[in-house]
C-alpha cells in the first residue's frame, strides 16, 4: 500500500487517531493501548495526544481494518520517528507486555 499524509485532528485512544478532520481513523499497528479509564490507559492517551495532535503525520496502511473501530491499521511516522515502536517502548517501560482480560488488553495489574 502507498504511504499517505495528513494532520492528526483527534486522538481517540492511545492507539487510535483521526486524520484530517475525522475523515480517516487510523489504528496504530501492533500497539495495544490499555483500556481508557485505567491509569495507564489514560496516561497513554495523554502521551499520544501530546505527541501527535495537530501534527502532520505519514502513515502506511498495512491492508487491514481494525475489527472494532474500523480504523485503517497503519505504521505511523512523525518527522521520521516510527510512532508504533515509540509507543510500544513507552508502554513497555511502564508496564511490560499487555495483560489480556476477557480478550481486552491493558487491564491494570492487581495490587
Amino acid at each position: 500500500m502507498q504511504a499517505r499524509t495528513g494532520t492528526c485532528t483527534e486522538v481517540l485512544t492511545g492507539d487510535t487517531i483521526r486524520i484530517d478532520g475525522g475523515i480517516t481513523e487510523v489504528r496504530f499497528s501492533n500497539v495495544w493501548a490499555p483500556v481508557l479509564g485505567t491509569p495507564l490507559g489514560d496516561a497513554l492517551l495523554a502521551y499520544t495526544r501530546e505527541m501527535v495532535l495537530g501534527k502532520e503525520l505519514r502513515y502506511l496502511p498495512n491492508g487491514h481494518i481494525h475489527w472494532e473501530s474500523m480504523g485503517i491499521v497503519s505504521e505511523v511516522y512523525l518527522d521520521g520517528l516510527w510512532l508504533n515502536q515509540h509507543l510500544r517502548t513507552w508502554l513497555n517501560a511502564r508496564y511490560g507486555k499487555p495483560l489480556w482480560v476477557n480478550g481486552i488488553p491493558g487491564a491494570e495489574p492487581a495490587g
